[in-house]
This record gives structure tokens, sequence and C-alpha cells, in this order.
């Protein structure tokens, strides 16, 4: 028999289907103050939600069931798979899941909250708004404009999935071959200056690895249109910050929306906080309250799949800091 352990807010959202489907499976809870409800010692499957890297506690208590022998397979969080601990796990021989997609909805809504503030000049109607004039803004149109996606996993296809639905022309670059219908051009790494030369907005969607650190640097920023706008949901080294913070002052890209940073949270004294054309926002667009809801159903449909030796969604060969991008 297994033994499952599970974050106690992962528990509550799929405790009857496990009831129902894996009765033979040995539950374990993990509380927020790492403490447990069953002995988590000999736990063959863990899967716990972000809450459990809110407090020390926790966090502690989590990393105690990674470092299990025992363990078999690990459903993680989150979508990126940099830290060398995932490397770790796959080098112990232990299977690994990614959390990829669960945050891509609220991520694309992030985006376009950002394209459409910028396109339809948002920031300027409220302006007018407070000194009482009355004066109409000839705004731009989303069918007029490229899009750029820079990582086509989850979330670049969501992303995607709205742009074309903007009727906007969408450019896509993946390692991989791209097979999505809403994206109108295809290439491959090779082909990233010449995306960002054609993208009226950039989004860089992709995971960071020893390929993608500093990806995004002075040639790549200096090959962008200077009425362009750079919008990174990846990771924040993927960008050279110095050179970003260059070409935000110079002007020779128009604006940035950056939700994640080299260093977070992102130092006070940081020339990004005070740049009026950077949107300082503190990694939170995957934030939502289907977070672990979705979390919970890759999570369910997986089980299954482990249950009857069937490939799981998700599963991860390659991870950590040197893995390829």
């Amino acid at each position: 028999m297994g033994k499952l352990c599970l974050s106690e807010s992962m528990h509550r959202r799929i405790r009857e289907n496990l009831e129902r489907d894996h009765p033979e499976l040995e539950v374990v809870r993990m509380q927020t103050d790492g403490t447990h409800e069953g002995d988590p010692r000999g736990t063959t499957i863990f899967c716990f939600s972000v809450d459990m890297t809110d407090t020390q506690e926790s966090l502690l208590g989590a990393l105690d069931v990674l470092s299990m022998d025992s363990l078999v397979w690990v459903q993680a969080p989150g979508a990126g798979m940099e830290h060398e601990m995932w490397a770790r796990l796959l080098e112990r021989g232990v299977r690994l899941t990614s959390a990829a997609g669960v945050h891509a909805e609220p991520i694309a809504q992030y985006v376009f909250t950002y394209v459409l503030n910028d396109l339809r000049d948002v920031a300027g109607h409220r302006q007018r708004q407070a000194a009482g004039k009355w004066e109409p803004t000839v705004s731009d149109d989303l069918a007029t404009k490229a899009i750029g996606v820079v990582g086509m996993g989850g979330i670049g296809t969501a992303v995607a999935r709205i742009a074309k639905a903007f009727g906007m022309h969408v450019l896509g670059l993946r390692r991989g071959p791209i097979k999505d219908p809403d994206v109108d051009e295809r290439y491959g790494p090779e082909g990233l200056h010449e995306l960002l030369a054609r993208s009226d907005y950039v989004v860089l969607a992709l995971p960071l690895t020893a390929t993608t650190e500093g990806l995004v640097g002075a040639e790549a920023l200096r090959a962008m249109k200077d009425t362009a706008v750079l919008i990174n949901v990846a990771r924040g080294p993927v960008v050279d910050e110095a050179a970003l913070v260059a070409s935000l002052r110079s002007r020779s890209i128009r604006a940035a929306v950056l939700d994640v940073f080299a260093k977070e949270p992102l130092e006070a004294d940081s020339p990004l906080w005070g740049l009026d054309n950077c949107v300082v926002t503190p990694h939170d667009a995957g934030y939502s309250p289907l977070a672990g809801e979705r979390l919970g159903e890759l999570f369910v449909d997986n089980l299954s799949r482990f249950t009857a030796g069937m490939q799981l969604r998700n599963e991860v060969f390659e991870a950590g800091p040197d893995a390829a991008g």
C-alpha cells in the first residue's frame, strides 16, 4: 500500500475523490505549521500546494518529506524547475511532475490587462477625468498589432489564444515544434531577434535555464522596435536588468511590464521603481482563487495515471539551472 502526503489545503480539495477512487492509499496531511495528521515516514507520493512555502515551519516540513528515500513521485506546486532541489530528486530516481499550465490563464489575463491598458491609454483618461477635461483620445487597435510570444508552453499558448481572439498577428518562439493553430508564424531560438524586431508587444513566457539566462540583453533589446512594449512573466534573470534599465531610460523601447526580477523582492534602490515607462508588480500575475483547484485537478488526473502505469502529464525529465532550454 502506498502512502500519500498532501498539504492540508490540497487534501480538502481532493478528499472525496481520494476516498472514492483511491481507498488503498494511506493519506497523511501536512499542516501549515509543519506538523502532520498521520505519520509521514515512508511517504511514496507527495503533493503540496504553494501555501507550504508561506512559513518557515511548513517549508521545512515539506523539505523533510522531499528528503525521504521512500519517495517515488512528487507533484510540484509550480511550473518552474530551475531550483537545484528538483534536479536532486531526479538524480535519486524520483519521478517529478510540474504544475505547468495551472497558472496559465490568470497570467495570460495579466498580460492583456497591461496590453489593453497601454493601447487604450487608461492612465491618460483617468488624468483627464481628474482634471475635468473632455478630450477624446484616438486609440490604436489590436488588430493592427503583432505580439511575439517567447516560450510556447501553457502560458504562451494561453496568451496566443487571447491575442488571436483580439485579431492580433501572433509570432511564437519555441525550441521544439509549434503546432498551435493560434500562432501565425513560428520561430526557433535562432529567430529571436527577427521576432523581436517585428513585434509591437513581446511576452516572455519561457523557463529559466542555463540557456535562457540573460537571453534578453542589450543586443536583443536593440532589435526591438522603439515603440514596442516588453512584458516579462517568465523569470527575472531571463532579462539583463541593467540593459533593460538603459533601454527604458533612452526610450529605445517604449515601455516594460515586469512581474519577475533578478532578485525578489525587488530591492528598494532598484531604478525600475522610478521609471515612468515601467510597470512593476510583485510576482503576483499567476495568483488566482482557482489555482489550487487547477492543481488539484492535475494531481487527481496524474494519480489515476500513476496507479494505472500510464504516462504522467507534465512529467519532468531534466531540471535545475543547467537543464536545456
